[in-house]
């Protein structure tokens, strides 16, 4: 059916880039699929090898999310031989104080770009959410109804996600439809506090968001390298060459876990 996805959570050095860049590029080998980039630091952008349009004269993100005279999204989309990509910009600030000032902004990532390009352009839009409570952040999860989690299993990343959800998942939802997908243990390495994190929220009300592959019982399969997406150096090269996991190393263990987890999401959004 399609759908759009938001992967927030608002602190950062999470791993949310990666997990946006690579669910779309796993999306993306039965789908079209475009990837927003929202994030003021355009880390998405620079990660599929658009870093120069970051501060492009051309029109951009920017000139979509405004109330007077908006540019058709098609203007800014870059075509990729995977996925699309709308790239974030330089004045993304800017455009996060023009929507915390209009009536409307909070609705203009889902006006402008979501429901022109849905279904009709696309079967995914995948959205790399800001790393901070804001109005951009609140856009992208408005815009898309469905929101990704991926956390660090350490106490500073699970506080943010509490967070999250106390300050702005539960008012949005109590205005429009947000639907928690998943929590995503991310860049584990091994150890004992990341089982216990783990198991912590086995025990919580946020249980059932954990992929299979998320799960605790995965420190004691065997043949299994533990939960969640494990840390990779192949991700942060990647990313600095400007290609998705699976376009860089074909063959890493961890592609799987993101078709899993792109799975849930055709499952679910």
């Amino acid at each position: 059916m399609g759908g759009a996805i938001s992967v927030s959570l608002q602190k950062g050095g999470v791993g949310k880039t990666t997990i946006a860049i690579n669910l779309a590029d796993a999306l993306a080998a039965d789908d079209d699929v475009l990837l927003v980039d929202l994030d003021q630091q355009g880390n998405a952008t620079e990660g599929v090898g658009l870093k120069d349009e970051y501060e492009t004269d051309g029109p951009h993100i920017g000139d979509v999310l405004t109330d007077d005279d908006p540019v058709d999204v098609q203007e800014v989309i870059v075509e990729r031989d995977r996925f699309d990509v709308v790239p974030a910009h330089i004045d993304l600030d800017e455009i996060a104080d023009r929507i915390r000032n209009s009536t409307f902004g909070m609705l203009w990532v889902r006006r402008q770009i979501v429901q022109p390009l849905l279904e009709d352009e696309y079967d995914y839009v995948v959205i790399d959410s800001p790393p901070s409570l804001g109005p951009l952040s609140d856009a992208s999860l408005i815009g898309a109804g469905h929101v990704i989690v991926p956390l660090l299993m350490s106490e500073p990343s699970v506080s943010g996600f509490e967070r999250m959800w106390d300050q702005q998942i539960i008012p949005i939802r109590n205005e429009v439809d947000l639907e928690l997908l998943a929590v995503v243990p991310n860049d584990l390495s091994g150890n004992n506090e990341e089982r216990r994190i783990i198991e912590d929220l086995e025990n919580s009300p946020f249980a059932e968001y954990l992929p299979a592959f998320g799960r605790s019982e995965e420190f004691d399969t065997s043949g299994s390298p533990g939960p969640g997406i494990r840390h990779r150096i192949a991700f942060s090269r990647a990313w600095r060459e400007g290609k998705t996991l699976r376009e860089y190393d074909p063959e890493n263990d961890m592609l799987k876990r993101l078709d899993q987890l792109a799975d849930l999401v055709k499952a679910d959004a």
